[in-house]
């Protein structure tokens, strides 16, 4: 007679990808890169292709452009709120699905108007994606915040020099279509990285005891001013990426000079910026921010004279060492500001500057240079970056950090 199989609980099957204890920096770091490189290789053509190959006006191409940074500002809002509110981990994968799925629709669907409609999706993922990877850099570095957003910085320059290379080529080559494979590429290598490396628990408000969490993000003098001058800041880079070409032509220089300007601003960053954090660990980040800022300020007005390539590669190099000072210290001095509960909001809040910097950049800048108001452009620029520089220095007196 056969004995009785003894009842017994059934055995769960381990998952496919163990969820992770921590995170480690480096694939964030990784992520970014990738990240970066994707989203790098759309821009540079972007006002090309809707000019040249769809026959839009340049009126037209800057109103999708600004579009596209407004887009992406209201997504690094909502991705903030979602970091802070809901599910960090699933935020940050539809982040890469949104911009995987306009990639898709681009591949297969790239005439006017539809175009336009997919590069606004795509440009909202990028968006969630830029605010929910520095949300989970400020709480994974929180023991040393200026030491990784400085390295970010370089990954940052890192994956823009290999997406405006690879997608400026490829488009010459194959198209929209060459363009928007490697991108889709891009996504699916991200998106498997979030999936197996990102799923970790971070608490939401929600889960916080309501006698330990504020109800909602105090937003300080320090912190607008502190988003104004990252707003002006990238809104004046702007100025690089679009009148600098025609202008530096105009003076007789080349588009392949021009090139080389931003060759030299990726190499010196990648290749100093670790250095200047070095020397600089001992300062505060309000000496950082405003020393840093003040050397990005003082180089707008040689340009209303500059007319040689070699004034504009020191005038590049003097900017790229303001850069590294201000751009690390920018986002680490707002991670410090912010509660941790609120890191989300917080990241979102200096994506939404710059994004809103990079939509009037390009409008403010049109207007003067049409008008050939070339000295009051420079002028304007270097003033309101030396008010905004003063006023950050002055408030960030109260918090010595």
């Amino acid at each position: 007679m056969d004995t009785p199989v003894e009842d017994k609980k059934p055995v769960r099957r381990p998952p496919f990808f163990p969820k992770p204890k921590k995170l480690k920096a480096f694939y964030i770091y990784l992520e970014y890169l990738i990240g970066n490189a994707a989203s790098a290789m759309t821009w540079p053509v972007t006002s090309l292709y809707l000019h040249n190959y769809l026959h839009q006006s340049f009126f037209v191409t800057g109103i999708v452009l600004m579009f596209g940074s407004i887009v992406s500002m209201v997504a690094s809002w909502a991705a903030g709120l979602m970091f802070d509110h809901w599910r960090p981990y699933h935020s940050f994968l539809i982040s890469l699905f949104l911009a995987l799925f306009g990639s898709l629709m681009m591949f297969f669907f790239h005439d006017w108007p539809v175009y336009a409609i997919w590069l606004m999706l795509l440009n909202f993922g990028i968006g969630m994606f830029q605010t929910l990877i520095n949300s989970y850099g400020s709480h994974i570095a929180a023991a040393s915040p200026k030491k990784f957003f400085s390295n970010m910085a370089i990954m940052l320059n890192i994956g823009t020099v290999i997406g405006t290379f690879f997608g400026t080529w490829i488009f010459d080559k194959l198209n929209i279509q060459g363009m928007m494979f490697l991108g889709i590429i891009f996504y699916l290598l991200m998106l498997f990285i979030a999936i197996i490396f990102f799923r970790i628990k971070i608490r939401p408000i929600a889960e916080i005891p309501k006698n330990k969490r504020e109800l909602h993000l105090h937003y300080s003098h320090l912190l607008l001013a502190i988003g104004a001058l990252t707003m002006m800041t990238y809104l004046t880079y702007q100025f690089w990426e679009t009148v600098m070409s025609p202008h530096m032509v105009s003076l007789g220089m080349t588009i392949e000079q021009y090139g080389y300007l931003w060759t030299i601003n990726g190499i010196v960053i990648i290749v100093f910026q670790n250095w200047v954090t070095k020397v600089t660990s001992n300062w505060s980040l309000r000496k950082s921010v405003s020393i840093g800022t003040m050397i990005f300020a003082i180089t707008f007005p040689p340009l209303i004279w500059a007319d040689k390539f070699w004034e504009m590669v020191i005038i590049t190099i003097v900017l790229v060492i303001g850069e590294m000072l201000f751009s690390p210290g920018t986002t680490t001095w707002v991670s410090q500001i912010v509660p941790e509960q609120f890191q989300g909001q917080g990241m979102a809040f200096v994506s939404a500057a710059i994004s809103l910097g990079r939509s009037i950049g390009p409008l403010y800048a049109g207007i003067f240079m049409d008008r050939g108001w070339i000295f009051a452009l420079f002028m304007s620029s270097f003033v309101a970056l030396v008010l905004l520089d003063g006023l950050v220095f002055l408030l960030g007196k109260k918090q010595a950090i």
